[in-house]
């Protein structure tokens, strides 16, 4: 097999509506037109060698800026591993999947509740509408939930309950890769809470729209998610929904876990009764939620798992034809073995995924915490960030002059003015 025709390892289709951008050595001047994404990547020009990294991704790209962001980390060493909760701000801004605020009809949209003038909506949920809103005290956008009126707290305790509750359990943990919730309030019997407004896109979303992630980036995404989680953890919450539609990433690539609707926290009265009537979403949970059994730090880390493998592969690892085959094929759910994971993925990859997944949840990760810092420790260690050698078959336009013969064209010019010069002073 020729060098031009051999496969490179590791590189991701194309997304649908993906638009090459021209690349030039900086070396040699050679251009070339890539078939695949570069951007953020190490690309190598196969006349010269010369390696270089690819910046031209255009401002304003979630998928460049969480591309960028695991790229840092790929630099930073493992001496750098405790300042894992941080790397993600290393992205470049980019936001070409972030949508802006659609001027959707709704009903708040131009009124005012408290202290916030409500501008747009961000989406719609079965327990609440998201809206974008300012603070004027604090001259600052934020995001809005609020309760809607369909949901009535006199006859639908339960439904407020569980309102109410995610903003509380959000509102306790304090972290990066968490959402950070700012208030609560009420007025007129009208119920919300104003949390921190993410630029950016679901992980979800942006899977749907980019197709899957390249390994590297996936290992960043559900490494940071797992920090945030961990320290839900240490507060004896429990997510209990972590799914790609509650990981959102920024334009500055930075990753944020949303949504804690659902969230056991231990010790809290009341909660039992959300447990008995809320599984979570079929098809995310793990065995033992399935079954209706307590859940426990490592059922999130299982959730994790089936997420890290969607973001791989775009594919659900668990299926079924209906919510209630979900969650029967869940409740007897086995461990994922090596042998059901592509050959060609790196094996510490695998040996993280074989553990975040296994049927039993004693043999799981016991903690978030280590699940994100060996995710980052693949990431630093395993070389995921592997440089992409440009084709033959890319080369577009006329070639330029290499480096290399423009400094030897120069040295024989020099020479030549050195000789002259020596025989006219020796007349």
């Amino acid at each position: 097999m020729t060098d031009s025709k051999r496969p490179k390892r590791g590189l991701p289709p194309p997304p649908a509506g993906w638009k090459p951008v021209p690349l030039v050595c900086p070396s040699c001047r050679v251009q070339y037109i890539p078939l695949r994404p570069t951007a953020g990547r190490r690309v190598q020009c196969r006349h010269c060698r010369h390696i270089w990294r690819d910046t031209t991704a255009a401002p304003g790209d979630v998928a460049g800026a969480l591309d960028a962001a695991a790229t840092a980390w790929t630099q930073l060493g493992s001496t750098m591993l405790a300042a894992a909760d941080h790397g993600s701000t290393m992205g470049r801004i980019a936001a070409k999947h972030s949508r802006a605020p659609q001027p959707v009809p709704g009903e708040w949209v131009g009124k005012r509740l408290g202290k916030y003038e409500v501008r747009s909506v961000l989406g719609l949920g079965a327990m609440g509408h998201v809206y974008e809103a300012y603070d004027e005290d604090l001259q600052r956008v934020v995001a809005m939930k609020i309760l809607p009126r369909r949901i009535d707290p006199l006859h639908q305790p339960l439904g407020l309950k569980m309102f109410l509750q995610e903003a509380r359990v959000a509102a306790q943990i304090t972290h990066p890769n968490v959402v950070t919730v700012y208030e609560v309030g009420q007025q007129d019997g009208i119920y919300y809470f104003v949390m921190e407004r993410v630029h950016g896109v679901t992980l979800a979303a942006l899977i749907e729209q980019s197709g899957p992630l390249p390994i590297y980036q996936a290992c960043y995404t559900i490494a940071h998610a797992a920090k945030g989680l961990a320290a839900g953890h240490a507060l004896g919450v429990v997510h209990r929904d972590v799914k790609p539609g509650n990981i959102m990433i920024d334009t500055k690539g930075r990753v944020k876990v949303t949504d804690f609707g659902l969230a056991n926290v231990a010790g809290a009265a009341g909660i039992a009764e959300l447990a008995d009537r809320t599984l979570g979403t079929p098809g995310w949970i793990s065995p033992e939620i399935a079954r209706g059994e307590p859940p426990t730090a490592a059922s999130d880390i299982y959730s994790l798992g089936l997420t890290l493998y969607y973001a791989l592969t775009r594919d659900r690892l668990i299926k079924a034809k209906s919510r209630s085959g979900m969650i029967q094929a869940q409740q007897t759910a086995i461990s994922v073995t090596r042998a059901q994971l592509p050959a060609e993925w790196p094996s510490r990859l695998c040996e993280i995924l074989v553990q975040c997944l296994q049927a039993d949840s004693r043999h799981r990760y016991q903690s978030a915490d280590l699940l994100g810092t060996d995710l980052l420790r693949a990431l630093v260690h395993d070389d995921l960030d592997r440089t992409i050698e440009l084709d033959d078959s890319l080369q577009q336009g006329p070639r330029l002059v290499p480096a290399w013969l423009g400094w030897t064209a120069l040295l024989l010019t020099l020479g030549a003015a050195v000789a002259l010069a020596a025989l006219y002073f020796s007349k």
